[in-house]
C-alpha cells in the first residue's frame, strides 16, 4: 500500500443552512484545483480536490515518514482552494475554519484490493480505494456481498483487484507468475 497525502480545507456558517447537494468542479487552471464541496449538515462545507497531492511510497511509510498526528496541510494548497471557492460562494469563503490534511491509502497501481485473502479461510479484503470510496462503496459492496454469499462476484470481473496482486513471487518453478497464480507459458 502506498499513501497520498492530500489537503482540505472546512468552511463553516452555522447561521444558515448549507444546499444539501455535493458540487465536483472542473480543472481550475487560475488555482491548479478540482474542488469536491461536500456541505454537511452541521452548516460545514468541506473541500477537497485541492490538487498538489503529495505520492508517498510504501517504504517511506513504513519508516515513518507521517506517523498519525503529524500529516499536515500544505499553505499553498490551502491558499489555491480558498481563492477558487472565494470566487463560488459569496457567503462562505475567506479564511477556512479548519485546516487539514490526511493520508488516503492507495495501491501502487490505484486500483482498490478486493477479494479473498489467499492462504487464509474465510477471508476477504476490500480497501485502498483512494479517494473514490464513495464513488466505489455501491459496486464493492455487492461484488463483495456476491463473492462471501454465492463464491463469486457476477457483477464485475475482480480479477484485477486481487488483493494478492503484488504478493511476492514464489522462487522456483517456471513460467510468469502473478503473485503465485501462473499468468504464462507453463512448462
Amino acid at each position: 500500500m502506498t499513501g497520498i497525502k492530500s489537503t482540505s480545507i472546512v468552511f463553516k456558517d452555522a447561521s444558515r443552512e448549507v444546499e444539501p447537494f455535493a458540487l465536483f468542479c472542473g480543472e481550475d487552471s487560475r488555482f491548479g484545483t478540482h474542488l469536491e464541496v461536500y456541505p454537511r449538515n452541521s452548516g460545514e462545507v468541506y473541500l477537497c480536490g485541492i490538487g498538489g497531492s503529495e505520492y508517498v511510497d510504501a517504504d517511506e511509510l513504513r519508516a515513518g515518514k507521517y506517523p498519525p498526528g503529524q500529516v499536515h496541510a500544505d499553505p499553498a494548497r490551502v491558499k489555491a482552494a480558498t481563492d477558487s471557492f472565494s470566487t463560488m460562494s459569496r457567503r462562505l469563503g475567506g479564511t477556512p475554519d479548519t485546516v487539514q490534511a490526511c493520508m488516503r491509502p492507495c495501491p501502487p497501481d490505484a486500483l482498490p484490493y478486493m477479494g479473498r485473502v489467499r492462504g487464509f479461510t474465510n477471508a476477504y479484503m476490500s480497501a485502498g480505494h483512494n479517494c473514490w470510496g464513495i464513488l466505489w462503496a455501491p459496486v464493492s459492496g455487492k461484488a463483495m456481498s456476491e463473492l462471501i454469499l454465492d463464491g463469486e462476484a457476477s457483477c464485475v470481473d475482480l480479477r484485477p483487484f486481487d488483493p494478492a496482486r503484488f504478493a511476492k513471487k514464489k522462487s522456483g518453478g517456471r513460467g510468469r507468475k502473478r503473485g503465485e497464480e501462473s499468468v504464462g507459458e507453463q512448462w
